[in-house]
């Protein structure tokens, strides 16, 4: 099987389910790093097994930011938890290798899938410790969006936004017409 951006999506999501109990089980406490070493050791070990595809794959996410760090480490790597170490000592020190390691948390949008797949019960500590842990390595504002006047902003898998007095929707519309909360009526064409 080739590896795409798809493919690499899958795996990650594959690798969500009790990874906070991985990350602590690991002794690993640092949830950016750990995040990021989940979502990129579906890379390092296709590439480690011959599939040089994934390393095109992160070529492509990496392309706006124009580097090339990650590529030379991941193929290093032991696994998850080697990652992780590594990248802990590693991103704070090289700011070159934070913004290509952000740029694939975003294309993958790491960190609400990893956030959905943790009980309702720990939203507010992986909130918490996220904010922090990005306030504290400078990168926090790569992560949040902010919003200026009137409109919208959808942030997630499956968000859907839609300014002042805008519709979006979410899934299918069957029929012409729209009937908003206050009656109003918007017709499609």
């Amino acid at each position: 099987m080739t590896f795409t951006f798809e493919t690499w999506k899958t795996a990650f999501a594959e690798r969500l389910p009790q990874w906070r109990q991985r990350m602590q089980g690991l002794g690993i406490t640092s949830m950016y790093t750990f995040i990021s070493a989940m979502a990129l050791w579906p890379v390092a070990a296709a590439a480690k097994a011959g599939d040089w595809q994934a390393l095109m794959a992160l070529g492509g996410v990496l392309a706006g930011v124009g580097g090339n760090l990650l590529a030379n480490r991941l193929q290093g790597w032991k696994d998850e938890a080697d990652a992780a170490r590594q990248m802990a000592t590693s991103v704070s020190a090289e700011p070159a290798l934070k913004a290509e390691v952000d740029a694939v948390l975003t294309s993958l949008e790491a960190f609400p899938r990893a956030r959905e797949a943790l009980p309702a019960s720990e939203h507010q500590w992986f909130d918490e410790t996220l904010r922090g842990e990005l306030t504290r390595q400078g990168n926090w504002e790569r992560f949040v969006a902010h919003l200026t006047g009137s409109g919208a902003i959808a942030q997630g898998p499956g968000a859907v936004a839609a300014g002042e007095r805008g519709i979006a929707v979410g899934g299918h519309v069957h029929g012409s017409t729209i009937i908003t909360g206050d009656a109003n009526r918007s017709a499609s064409r």
